[in-house]
C-alpha cells in the first residue's frame, strides 16, 4: 500500500451497502479494506491499522458497539477515528455510539458528499491531533532542558553550601545556629525530593499514552471528590510545603490554608476520570492558586454541567496575573514572572495537570489571566448511563 494514501476500513454486513461505500471511497482516491462483520473487521483493523474505520452498528457475530468496545480496549486502535453507520436514526443510538467511543455518526441512506465530508473531517482531526501532540512533546522536552537545571540548582546550592559550612566551621556556631542550619538543610532536601517526585510524575505522564481508554477511567462524583481532595493529607502536605506553613496554619476540615479560605460551589455530576489523576490535577491547580493569591483572599472552586455531555470545573484566585506568552506555552514548564515571583513549579504544576487531564479525555485552558481573578478551567466528560 502507498503509505501516503489514507487507508479506510469499511465494516458492514450488507454486501450491497459495503460495495457502494467502497466504490465511493476508492473513486475519491482512498485505499479501502472491507469486512463483513465486526469480528472480521476487528481482526483486520488490528493487523492493518487503518487511518479511519467506517462501521455499521447492527451486524452478526460482533455488532458495532461490540467492535467499539474491543477497539478502544486495544492499544493499537485506542485513538483510531471511527465513523458509525446505521439505518437507525434515533437519539439513543447516537448517544450509545458516542458513549462507546465513536468519533462521528452517519445515518443511512447517506449522500456521497456527506460521506466524503465526514471521512475528510476525521482524517483532518486525526492529523491535527497528532501534530499537536508532537509539538507539545517537543516543547516539553526543550523546556525541561532549559528549566529544570534552575529548579534543581536552587535547593542544591543551599544543601551543599550549608553542609560545607557545618563540616568546616561547626565549632564556631552555637547549638541554636547549628540547629537552624540543619533545619535549612532538611527543608531544602524535602523541597528537592518534592521537585524530583513531581518531575517523575510529569515524565510518566509525558511518556505514557495520550489518552486512557474510557473503560479504564473511574466514575468520579464531583462534589465529594473535591471535598476529599481538600481534606486529604496529600493536599495539606503540598500546601504546607509550597506556602511554607506550619501544621497549625492548615485546617483542611474548615478548608483554610495559610489564611486562604477555599470556597466551593459545585453542581453535582458524575464525570469520567482516573481517581488518582483527579487528585493530582486538583492538588496541583489548587496549590498554584493558593501560592499566587493575595494575602487572605479566597480561592474559588466552581463547577456546573455543560449540557449532558460535559462538566466545567473552574479554579479561580485573586493575585498574580499570568503573561500571555506564558499561557501560549502552557505545559512547557515555564513560570510566570519568575523575576518578580521566585516561587518555583507553577509551570510544572500546570504541565502535570494538563497532561493528566488530556489522558482522561478532559481539557485544560486558562480563560482569564489578569489575576482579577485568574481562572484555570477544566472540562471533563460526564458519565452517561445507558439503559439496558
Amino acid at each position: 500500500m502507498n503509505a501516503s494514501v489514507p487507508v479506510i476500513l469499511v465494516v458492514d454486513d450488507s454486501y450491497a451497502v459495503r460495495q457502494l461505500t467502497i466504490n465511493v471511497l476508492r473513486q475519491a482516491g482512498y485505499t479501502v479494506l472491507e469486512a463483513e462483520d465486526g469480528r472480521q473487521g476487528l481482526n483486520i483493523a488490528l493487523e492493518e491499522r487503518p487511518d479511519v474505520v467506517l462501521c455499521d452498528i447492527h451486524m452478526p457475530s460482533l455488532d458495532g458497539w461490540g467492535f467499539m468496545q474491543a477497539a478502544r480496549a486495544s492499544d493499537t486502535l485506542a485513538t483510531t477515528p471511527v465513523l458509525m453507520l446505521t439505518s437507525v436514526n434515533d437519539r439513543d443510538s447516537v448517544r450509545r455510539a458516542m458513549a462507546a467511543g465513536a468519533d462521528d455518526y452517519l445515518s443511512k441512506p447517506w449522500a456521497k458528499a456527506e460521506l466524503l465530508q465526514a471521512v475528510t473531517a476525521l482524517l483532518d482531526k486525526a492529523a491535527r491531533f497528532k501534530a499537536d501532540v508532537e509539538r507539545e512533546k517537543s516543547q516539553l522536552r526543550s523546556a525541561v532542558m532549559a528549566t529544570i537545571p534552575h529548579e534543581l540548582r536552587t535547593p542544591m546550592v543551599t544543601l551543599l553550601g550549608t553542609s560545607e559550612l557545618l563540616m568546616l566551621r561547626r565549632s564556631r556556631y552555637s547549638e541554636a545556629r547549628v540547629q537552624e542550619m540543619l533545619e535549612d538543610i532538611h527543608r531544602n532536601a524535602k523541597s528537592l525530593t518534592r521537585l524530583v517526585t513531581r518531575m517523575m510524575d510529569w515524565a510518566e505522564l509525558n511518556a505514557g499514552r495520550d489518552s486512557l481508554l474510557p473503560a479504564a477511567r473511574d466514575v468520579v462524583d464531583v462534589v465529594p471528590a473535591v471535598r476529599d481532595v481538600l481534606w486529604s493529607h496529600h493536599f495539606s502536605t503540598e500546601a504546607q510545603a509550597v506556602l511554607k506553613l506550619a501544621d497549625a496554619e492548615v485546617d483542611s476540615q474548615a478548608q483554610i490554608f495559610g489564611g486562604h479560605p477555599v470556597q466551593v460551589r459545585l453542581e453535582p455530576a458524575r464525570i469520567r476520570c482516573f481517581a488518582p489523576d483527579f487528585l493530582k490535577i486538583m492538588t496541583e491547580l489548587l496549590v498554584n492558586a493558593l501560592r499566587f493569591s493575595k494575602p487572605g483572599r479566597p480561592v474559588g472552586v466552581t463547577g456546573k454541567p455543560l449540557g449532558q455531555a460535559a462538566y466545567q470545573l473552574d479554579i479561580a484566585n485573586l493575585g498574580v496575573a499570568m503573561p500571555e506568552q506564558f499561557i501560549a506555552q502552557i505545559g512547557a514548564l515555564s513560570q510566570a514572572n519568575r523575576a518578580q515571583h521566585e516561587q518555583q513549579g507553577m509551570g510544572l504544576g500546570l504541565a502535570i495537570s494538563q497532561l493528566a487531564a488530556r489522558r482522561n479525555g478532559a481539557s485544560l485552558h486558562v480563560p482569564r489571566i489578569d489575576g482579577l481573578p485568574t481562572v484555570v478551567r477544566l472540562v471533563f466528560e460526564i458519565e452517561i448511563e445507558i439503559a439496558a
